[in-house]
């Protein structure tokens, strides 16, 4: 490792041998994570994942009508991911999961280079660098959700590079990168429309440093943009529609819950949330940090009390977690899970991988780390007027114009965490002086949460393939795949489209999952044989899955009994 550090260290030469060197370490460090992800966790699987069938629906009917739809599920734009998620299906012969799955892994490989790219254009050193990037590409959502179909991976890289071309293109006043930052900001808007967040926060950093020369500048930063949100929104409303769930999520109960009288109260509460995550999933750069033993004692001084207001307030946080859900993190609905890596969408209770005492651990750790984040963000909004005139400001005023989209949603899932890691690691890492012994405390630190991924994801994988493998059966039985309760991505893929005019019909449009258990299921899919001694259910089979980390566990279809 000490090798590695003096290989990517920025205190020899700049030419061209150096930066090769470190290219080689970056490159090596991707190829050889990445083929950990692959070995342990093979992607194979014509079956969708979480939200990712309704994507995946947009992609199927454009390669079989030429035209662009948006399933009515979507809230996203989400029109990037359909085209290349065609292109993928395209060149594998035709539709399928797997084809779309591997289209997002190889989308995903644009992040980690993106990432370290940004980091050393704000002028972090190579190897703090290094392990920023290390960080994310071990981080279990960005992990997860590579292996999906969701916008999420697709919006988080072209998001990274708008930032680095931004940040490149105010420090250097070079007109081509804010073009090229434009055109990357208006992709990543159409894959999300967190996006607006990029030109925004561009052009108020411009504004800043600028003022009256910044006309110029700013149309070059957030004119692409700004015309591709007027088309998009004129090609929604006037040809397209507006889907179904962004105008229950997004405009009628997202209005609302901004009128709530809780809301300011539950706001904060999300707030504190998001620092527990946002420092486990910087702790390999915070903990490199520490023990890199350089940290300025006067800096010390000055955050100390701060750190110590955040600690004690998130400890209390941690300790609401503990009496409201009887036990400790995760706190948010998503992804991360105690039962498990991904959405659960089946009944019953899945055989544990990762032991409860792993979780115990990391709600101890959380409130460390989260303070830590709380003070480093805290120092960048006292300092402001400051920070605004660097070009870097970019980064942190984005995260922040994105938290005030993200916090009145609905509900907040973990996985809408992902897009302010970035920010986060910045914040982290923007003095670090890391010695060898300190990039090998981060990477040690990497190395656990890879681990912990790998394994749960390999986990989720294999009873996916299981349930789907036993679905499958039925219907060449002779079963209709609406008789069959698979679970939340069987019946959104096979059920949707049929049950939802019927949910709206029936006068239960307002409620996001009333289409789930409209049509009746004669055959449901459990971890566990559920009812049956009751005489609920009967047992028509049972499949076992298992994983190279251990045996697994079973899934069962059930046949419910006709009273």
């Amino acid at each position: 490792m000490s090798r590695l550090s003096a290989a990517i260290d920025d205190s020899g030469s700049e030419g061209a041998g150096s930066r090769a060197r470190c290219g080689v370490a970056v490159c090596a460090s991707i190829a050889i994570v990445y083929a950990l992800w692959l070995l342990l966790a093979w992607p194979r699987g014509d079956f969708p994942l979480n939200d990712d069938w309704a994507y995946a629906w947009s992609v199927r009917h454009l390669l079989e009508t030429g035209e662009l739809r948006i399933s009515q599920w979507v809230s996203a734009a989400a029109i990037v991911p359909a085209y290349w998620g065609a292109l993928f299906s395209q060149l594998a012969g035709g539709f399928s999961f797997t084809a779309l799955r591997v289209s997002t892994l190889v989308f995903s490989l644009m992040s980690p280079v993106a990432l370290f790219w940004l980091l050393r254009r704000v002028g972090i050193s190579r190897s703090a660098a290094l392990l920023g990037m290390l960080a994310l590409l071990v981080n279990p959502l960005f992990v997860h959700l590579s292996y999906t179909f969701m916008t999420d991976v697709f919006y988080l890289g072209l998001m990274v590079v708008g930032l680095a071309l931004y940040v490149g293109g105010i420090e250097r006043d070079s007109a081509r990168s804010l073009w090229a930052a434009s055109i990357a900001s208006a992709l990543a808007f159409l894959c999300r429309q967190l996006g607006l967040a990029l030109p925004l926060a561009a052009v108020v950093v411009l504004v800043a440093r600028r003022r009256r020369e910044a006309v110029g500048p700013a149309l070059r930063a957030g004119l692409i943009p700004a015309l591709v949100f007027v088309v998009y929104t004129l090609w929604l409303n006037g040809f397209h529609g507006v889907t179904w769930a962004f105008q229950l999520n997004v405009v009628q109960n997202g209005l609302a819950k901004l009128l709530h009288a809780s809301t300011p109260v539950e706001m904060w509460g999300r707030v504190l949330y998001t620092l527990l995550y946002l420092g486990i999933f910087t702790l390999p750069a915070l903990v490199a940090m520490v023990a890199s033993g350089q940290l300025d004692g006067q800096r010390m001084r000055r955050l100390v009390w701060p750190f110590t207001a955040w600690f004690l307030l998130l400890i209390g946080v941690s300790a609401y977690g503990y009496v409201t859900r009887g036990s400790g993190m995760p706190y948010l609905d998503g992804i991360i899970d105690r039962d498990g890596l991904g959405a659960l969408t089946l009944q019953g209770r899945k055989p544990l991988v990762t032991p409860a005492w792993v979780f115990d651990l990391v709600t101890f750790v959380a409130p460390l780390a989260g303070a830590a984040q709380a003070t480093l963000w805290m120092e960048w909004l006292r300092n402001a007027r400051r920070e605004i005139l660097s070009s870097s400001a970019v980064v942190p005023l984005s995260a922040l114009v994105m938290v005030a989209l993200t916090l009145p949603m609905v509900e907040l899932w973990d996985e809408y965490l992902l897009v302010f890691i970035p920010a986060s690691l910045y914040l982290a890492l923007r003095e670090a002086r890391l010695s060898p012994r300190s990039l090998v405390t981060g990477a040690l630190v990497c190395v656990v949460m890879l681990t912990y991924v790998l394994r749960e994801q390999a986990d989720y994988l294999a009873w996916n393939t299981a349930r789907w493998e036993m679905g499958r059966r039925l219907v060449g039985d002779g079963v209709a795949p609406i008789e069959i309760g698979g679970g939340f991505e069987w019946v959104g893929w096979y059920d949707f489209e049929k049950a939802l005019p019927l949910s709206i019909a029936a006068g239960h449009g307002d409620n996001l999952f009333d289409w789930f258990s409209v049509l009746p299921d004669r055959y449901f899919m459990a971890f566990e044989p559920l009812g049956v001694e009751r005489g609920r259910n009967t047992v028509l089979g049972v499949v076992r899955y298992s994983t190279r980390f251990g045996p697994g566990g079973e899934i069962y279809v059930l046949e419910v009994v006709k009273p």
